[in-house]
């Protein structure tokens, strides 16, 4: 992978012919032909609800009213159900527009941090448990974001982009210019395969963030975390801001690996327990530790740390949930099982972007 002072390579998708997109509600917006549906609406500033953006939150759906769009992929296979296929809904962020549409989508009611382009260089690199490089990136200009959102990597001159949420607090107004990354190593993974071979300090990187909205909710509730692996990273985002937030509310944090010798982030978590140890509980939990070993804690799968012995009312919470997809959706079977109410589940569905 290049290490060039070149901005990463780009494939441009859109045309020289602009289209309108008209709401329902009587408002609209601009798109230029064959451009991403959501991405053109980011572009204008447009508040749209999006988390993933790669197909698979649903968080994007919209009503297809009138015109043309291009599925990047087949919808059936898509968060989408069946009676929202028959309806029209598409997802927002695998449409490219082919002319003019009308859409009925629910705009969000909070003004989005929009996503832009920035440069930065590699100034922390360490290898964790698990497998696990903390990245830390310092910015040529101060730049802010929301709890939970997350940004897009490229080395410069490749044309390989990742998406990794952010792990630090989300900055005030004033913003910030370093954040850091927990980024799991995948066998023959295109980035994070090159990023863990050696120490990457001094490597110039581009980022376009912040994107996704999946860490907020201003109601004063107790809050359930959940992750797996590096899901943790968003959490550490979240669970900071609910304590400046909301000091006075209690907060689990359930952290599933498979085993002892892949806990990582200990030290992280342990700070956010230090701000408030009588509110914040936080229980690791191991899928595939040895039978005897010493571990002494939770075993099983995140799922079976989910019950009457949280020390809160699980219907009157708010869960935030990150990890795998199957990990993420077992959850939130449990989760509104137990009565949680699905407008106060938030997720983050990890997937990987390809190798």
């Amino acid at each position: 992978m290049p290490d060039a002072s070149t901005p990463p390579q780009r494939i441009d998708q859109r045309g020289k012919s602009d289209c309108v997109v008209s709401l329902k509600n009587g408002d609209s917006f601009a798109v230029n032909k064959n451009e991403l549906l959501l991405m053109g609406a980011l572009r204008q500033g447009i508040s749209y609800p999006h988390t993933c953006t790669v197909g698979t939150c649903g968080k994007c759906k919209t009503k297809l009213l009138g015109g043309r769009i291009s599925p990047l992929v087949d919808f059936a296979l898509s968060p989408l159900t069946n009676r929202e296929l028959s309806e029209g809904y598409v997802l927002a962020c695998q449409a490219k527009v082919r002319s003019n549409l009308e859409i009925d989508v629910r705009l969000l009611d909070h003004d989005l941090i929009l996503p832009r382009p920035m440069v930065g260089e590699i100034t922390g690199w360490k290898i964790l448990p698990g497998d696990v490089i903390d990245l830390r990136v310092t910015f040529e200009k101060p730049f802010t974001f929301q709890p939970g959102q997350y940004g897009a990597l490229a080395v410069s001159g490749s044309y390989v982009r990742r998406s990794f949420s952010f792990y630090d607090p989300a900055p005030g107004p004033e913003g910030t210019r370093e954040v850091g990354f927990l980024i799991k190593r995948l066998p023959k993974g295109r980035f994070s395969d090159w990023l863990a071979r050696w120490d990457r300090r001094g490597v110039r990187i581009w980022m376009e963030a912040p994107f996704g909205q999946m860490g907020i909710e201003d109601r004063a509730s107790d809050a359930l975390c959940i992750a797996g692996g590096t899901g943790i990273a968003p959490v550490l985002s979240i669970a900071n801001d609910r304590l400046t937030r909301f000091p006075e509310r209690k907060l689990t944090i359930i952290f599933g690996v498979r085993s002892e010798g892949d806990l990582f982030a200990l030290d992280k978590l342990e700070a956010i327990r230090a701000r408030a140890p009588k509110s914040v509980r936080i229980i690791p939990i191991l899928s595939h530790e040895p039978a005897g070993s010493a571990w002494t804690g939770h075993r099983g799968l995140v799922t079976d740390a989910i019950g009457d012995d949280l020390g809160m009312d699980v219907r009157r919470a708010a869960a935030f949930v990150c990890g795998s997809l199957p990990m993420v959706l077992a959850v939130e079977d449990r989760l509104k099982a137990l009565g949680m109410p699905e407008a106060h589940i938030h997720a983050d569905k990890f997937e990987p972007s390809g190798l």
